[in-house]
């Protein structure tokens, strides 16, 4: 009778224990992967929410509440659970991540318009914000039927009473206007907001909360100190004479190559323009053409407030 081959018999062992391994290490990253998938989901939304207070100056860089004052300036503040409302406060604590959630709540409302400028709330579309926001991410929410972006209350105890339904009617309680900002920088795609005023037109603030850049160079569009200069900037860019033709100028910022006094000086022009990054135009290119995309097809909208 011959003899086993021991050698065969130990090449299968190896074999049945190596595919058991990768059996269990699938199991282990799939039972991973969904027991995270809610925690990263919320973290997400915590993290775009706290960029769009950014924008809008109601939170800053440093996580401490601030209040925007006319000239651009904004006070140190804290949350006042009681009257749910920012309250200035030059020694307050940075805000915490309920206190965010807290106000991220109070004060941001998604809504809809479409390309006559109607606003619709979700509800009445029968979207669901979470499905929204995923399927149609890499599209731009820009290029559909139904745009997506976000009415930020005033600081104000009674806003907690008001509800999207009758913020859709009637946007002249609105704070600010939140629209998301995509394209392409140089390595990736870019992903932001930006914050105007009530009107539409005047800028607020913007941020980027998802990119590729170079860190240094292009990255630096996350950077307050870049961001900063963005207040007060017009989206309806002026002719030479300074006046604005609402239904054909181009809309967005422009970022210059160097210095906005040395391209555009006093014109009009510079009024729509920023000072561009050092080492890093094709970012700033790339973000010029993300604003523009992205705030042109929400024309008739925007044409809308200007005219309430």
């Amino acid at each position: 009778m011959p003899e086993a081959n021991p050698k065969a018999h130990n090449t299968s062992q190896i074999l049945f224990f190596v595919v058991c391994l990768c059996f269990v290490c699938a199991f282990l990253l799939a039972l991973a992967a969904f027991s995270l998938e809610n925690p990263q989901q919320a973290a997400k939304e915590f993290d775009e929410s706290k960029q769009m207070l950014i924008a809008a100056k109601i939170l800053n860089h440093a996580g401490y509440f601030e209040i925007l004052q006319e000239d651009g300036e904004s006070l140190r503040a804290r949350f006042d659970l009681s009257q749910k409302i920012l309250v200035p406060d030059p020694n307050s604590p940075k805000a915490t991540e309920a206190e965010i959630k807290e106000v991220a709540s109070l004060r941001i409302h998604p809504l809809l318009t479409d390309s006559s400028g109607k606003v619709y709330t979700l509800e009445e579309k029968n979207i669901t914000l979470t499905d929204y926001l995923a399927e149609n991410k890499k599209a731009g929410y820009a290029n559909l039927p139904l745009k997506l972006f976000y009415v930020l209350l005033p600081n104000d105890p009674s806003i907690s009473e008001i509800t999207e339904a009758s913020i859709a009617k009637d946007l002249s309680k609105a704070y600010s206007i939140v629209v998301p900002v995509s394209g392409f920088g140089l390595w990736a795609p870019i992903y932001g907001y930006i914050a105007l005023g009530p009107k539409g037109d005047s800028v607020i603030g913007t941020t980027w909360y998802e990119h590729g850049e170079t860190p240094g160079l292009g990255a630096n569009i996350t950077e307050p100190w870049w961001q900063k200069q963005f207040f007060g900037k017009v989206i309806f860019q002026q002719n030479a004479g300074g006046k604005v033709d609402f239904k054909t100028t181009d809309m967005g910022i422009i970022v210059v190559k160097g210095k906005v006094r040395d391209v555009y000086g006093n014109s009009p022009k510079a009024k729509s323009a920023v000072d561009g990054m050092s080492g890093a135009t094709l970012t700033g290119d790339g973000v010029t053409s993300a604003y523009r995309n992205s705030l042109t097809p929400y024309r008739k909208f925007l044409m809308e407030l200007q005219e309430k």
